[in-house]
């Protein structure tokens, strides 16, 4: 003998389903802004360092981005707006300041095996992974190789 289940017997299952799957996402969700909010990245190590360069940068009397080697040579000179580089090096420089940081110090443009470039903050630690912002972008510190 075959028992029948009424339809609306089965109906209460699927919402069920549907709210675990949505409690599911979310505690995934929340446990991805725990981790970040920890400081814990979730990205790939660096490729092996082919170059680097240690550069210091200072604003130029004309409004321009003057750019000097550990020897004090100026090596590059950028005019006009230069959006993404102030960008950088502000972001760089607020985490000085905070930390009360000399901004004398230099910054570390390195190239890696894989192409990236990576400007950090040998003071601070932090590190900005150029190529995360578009290779036109990168492209501006890519001149200073």
């Amino acid at each position: 003998m075959q028992t029948h289940i009424p339809s609306e017997r089965l109906a209460p299952a699927i919402p069920f389903a549907v709210r675990m799957v949505l409690l599911g996402l979310s505690l995934l969700v929340i446990g991805i802004f725990a981790a970040r909010q920890a400081g814990l990245e979730v990205r790939q190590p660096d490729a092996p360092v082919v170059w680097k360069k240690d550069l210091r940068f200072a604003d130029g009397e004309h409004g321009e981005i003057l750019v000097f080697d550990t020897t004090s040579q100026k090596i590059a000179s950028f005019e006009g707006e230069q959006g993404f580089l102030r960008g950088t090096l502000r972001a760089l420089a607020r985490e000085r300041k905070k930390r009360a940081i000399s901004p004398d110090a230099a910054f570390e443009l390195s190239g890696h095996a894989d192409g990236q470039m990576v400007l950090r903050d040998p003071a601070t630690g932090e590190a900005i992974h150029l190529a995360s912002f578009g290779p036109s972008n990168a492209q501006v510190y890519r001149q200073l190789q």
